[in-house]
């Protein structure tokens, strides 16, 4: 048995092993193609393996037919494989019609090729070295298969190129040796076609051994039937979160569909640009140059920061959150990007806030927050010797306007009063509903005359506009005053004042009672 038949059976062996581990693998695009294309080498291995050894024309014919059992369809699987390396779906429908058809015309075109003589004109043998060559004609179907198994080989072979300048560092190995092993078979080709074969040998079997020893160290050594095409389809690109991975220059290596979402301007164009050269980049780049970890002792802990912006008028807010990914020693390989739209958590924030700090039924501060503001602006004018006044009102015969007009009438007029309030106050100033009918506003900056003399403007425009009059009790910060208990207790003090000279007027420190020019009483 030559030598040549041992090595190529030996290597028919090798595609067999590889072969029943992808069996034993997932049923994805990528494993079919690659079962595919074993299941072509083994049969033109072992067929031309058997052509080697043949004795006469006749046995070379039939190992022939063995080797074209396969050959037809390496353009199918090889294209294949590296399309579903690059996107786990595989080749769409319209490519795998043409790729297969023109496989079974091949195949049809050869096994009939006694009733044409198109594939092959003629067929003879020599024996060179213990081995039978054969010696054919070709004719031009087998050129025109030639022709399109090339296209689609090199084909292949740029797809996998693609497939390892655009992987990550941690996948490069990995589509290397699938590089590699396609590239090595078309090589061999090469070779034999431009005629630098010995003995004119067909070396192409014997580079796709070459082939089965570089998916091999794929396959065992870096899990390509494992871990890259599942992983990307089913995890990277199923999850609703956008995932950019940048290399250790942040120029972009890999994104998911989610992203496209996130970064305008992000598409197949953006892989190896920097992320701020992108047209939506730059906002995400100036976002996370002010990010900070949230483990600050953490060298690899990840970078955490928010931005914000406008989708259709409707203002969305992101968190983006840059995190290393290392090897198992530790080694950092490049840095995931993961962009999630947060914009529901701030309006539930929002929302909780709101219930929080503010009366449900006039949207004003409720007690506790009126009271931490308060207390804020009074340390406040402490600390700059500034004034600050307080204004407590009460609304005249709150209870009567409940029992006689109901409760929703009552609680139409306390809804008027705060728009009244809110209308007239400054943003600086503060204002909320203690409870019941009662109000406070604190006024920072203001005295207790210019205090005074606005509640009396409120007071008269509520008269106007709600039907409902006010008593106002309106006190002012003093320099020995404690706190802004004491400050809120002279206010009360004088709200009761108030309605003990019959309502509806403002009584302000330190000065007489201003009634309304037409007072009512309960």
């Amino acid at each position: 048995m030559p030598a040549a038949s041992v090595f190529l059976f030996f290597s028919a062996a090798l595609c067999a092993g590889l072969l029943a581990h992808a069996r034993r693998q997932r049923r994805d695009a990528f494993s079919r193609y690659f079962v595919g294309l074993m299941t072509a080498s083994i049969l033109y291995a072992l067929g031309y393996g058997a052509e080697l050894m043949a004795p006469d024309v006749q046995h070379i014919v039939w190992a022939l037919r063995v080797q074209y059992l396969g050959i037809p369809f390496i353009a199918l699987a090889w294209v294949g494989m590296a399309w579903a390396y690059l996107d786990s779906r595989g080749l769409p429908r319209p490519l795998q019609i043409v790729l297969g058809g023109v496989g079974v015309a091949v195949l049809l075109a050869f096994q009939s090729n006694d009733m044409h003589r198109l594939f092959y004109v003629s067929l003879d043998a020599v024996r060179v070295g213990g081995m039978s060559i054969a010696l054919a004609v070709k004719g031009p179907l087998y050129w025109a298969h030639i022709a399109f198994l090339n296209l689609a080989i090199a084909f292949g072979v740029l797809l996998f190129f693609r497939a390892w300048r655009q992987s990550m560092r941690i996948y490069r190995a990995q589509s290397l040796c699938l590089l590699l092993g396609s590239a090595f078979p078309w090589l061999f080709h090469l070779v034999y076609l431009m005629g630098g074969s010995p003995y004119g040998i067909d070396l192409s079997p014997f580079g796709l051994a070459a082939s089965g020893l570089f998916f091999g160290v794929a396959a065992f050594r870096h899990g390509i039937l494992e871990i890259l095409p599942i992983a990307r389809d089913l995890v990277f690109d199923g999850i609703s979160e956008g995932v950019i991975i940048l290399d250790d220059a942040r120029r972009v290596s890999d994104f998911n569909r989610a992203a496209v979402g996130f970064v305008r301007g992000l598409g197949p164009a953006a892989v190896g640009r920097p992320l701020d050269a992108i047209d939506g980049g730059g906002e995400v780049v100036a976002a996370l140059q002010g990010a900070q970890s949230p483990s600050p002792d953490s060298g690899t802990g990840p970078l955490v920061a928010e931005m914000s912006g406008c989708d259709d008028g409707i203002e969305r807010h992101y968190e983006l959150r840059l995190s290393p990914l290392v090897d198992r020693d530790g080694v950092i390989q490049c840095q995931s990007l993961m962009l999630m739209d947060v914009t529901e958590k701030h309006q539930l924030l929002a929302q909780l806030h709101a219930l929080a700090t503010t009366d449900s039924l006039t949207g004003l501060y409720n007690r506790r927050q009126i009271e931490q503001e308060a207390v804020r602006l009074f340390l406040l004018a402490e600390r700059g010797a500034m004034p600050l006044s307080i204004a407590v009102i009460d609304v005249d015969c709150f209870k009567a306007i409940n029992d006689q007009q109901g409760h929703a009438a009552g609680d139409a007029t306390l809804r008027r009063i705060a728009e009244v309030l809110k209308a007239r106050l400054r943003a600086s100033d503060v204002v909320g509903r203690i409870g019941g009918d009662e109000f406070v506003a604190v006024l920072p900056g203001t005295g207790a005359a210019a205090a005074g003399a606005l509640m009396r403007e409120v007071s008269a425009r509520c008269r106007a506009e709600c039907g409902a009059s006010l008593s106002v009790g309106v006190a002012e910060r003093h320099a020995g005053m404690a706190c802004f208990e004491a400050l809120a207790a002279e206010g009360d003090d004088l709200l009761y004042r108030a309605k003990q000279a019959g309502r509806d007027c403002v009584m302000v420190e330190g000065e007489g009672i201003h009634h309304s020019p037409q007072p009512e009483l309960c």
